[in-house]
């Protein structure tokens, strides 16, 4: 090693170590001044933990064939249980955008869908985790709904062919 490469090393070290005394954010502070325009918020390690279970769908269907709440729920709104691990929880930026898919998720029986997925998907803990999300991003839960649309008469009158 030249004494030239050994006094350039020297300077850099040293100016990193002055760069980080003089610093005015580090850390959580940079993350959140970085990424906040982003919408993109620090995960707690609990979350951190958490997020690996969470993706493991393998869009079998089962959770879709035995969700039991299709009935009172807003089929435009909410396509089946399986679309928050498959797609909506991908996105960590659009959480705000989940409570009322959540709350029509939370008409069913969570429990039934965890027993039934072959990926082990926890439902339950997976809806909290959204709601956490959500809130943290300023969104409000929606309105239960008092009755869900009947679909089948605004197809009848209106025939394409």
């Amino acid at each position: 090693m030249t004494f030239g490469s050994l006094a350039r090393l020297g300077y850099f070290f040293f100016r990193q170590l002055l760069r980080r005394v003089t610093a005015r954010k580090t850390g959580l502070a940079q993350f959140e001044e970085n990424y906040g325009a982003d919408r993109l918020l620090p995960m707690s390690s609990e979350d951190r933990e958490q997020l690996p279970s969470f993706s493991g769908c393998i869009a079998c269907g089962m959770c879709d064939a035995v969700f039991d709440s299709y009935d009172r729920t807003a089929r435009s709104e909410f396509r089946g249980p399986s679309d928050l691990p498959l797609a909506y929880t991908r996105n960590l930026p659009d959480f705000d955008a989940l409570p009322t898919f959540v709350a029509h998720l939370r008409k069913g029986d969570l429990e039934e869908l965890e027993r039934v997925c072959p990926a082990r998907i926890p439902f339950r803990r997976l809806a909290l985790f959204v709601e956490r999300r959500a809130t943290a991003l300023g969104a409000t839960a929606p309105a239960p709904m008092a009755n869900v649309i009947d679909t089948s008469r605004a197809r009848d009158k209106h025939d394409p062919g």
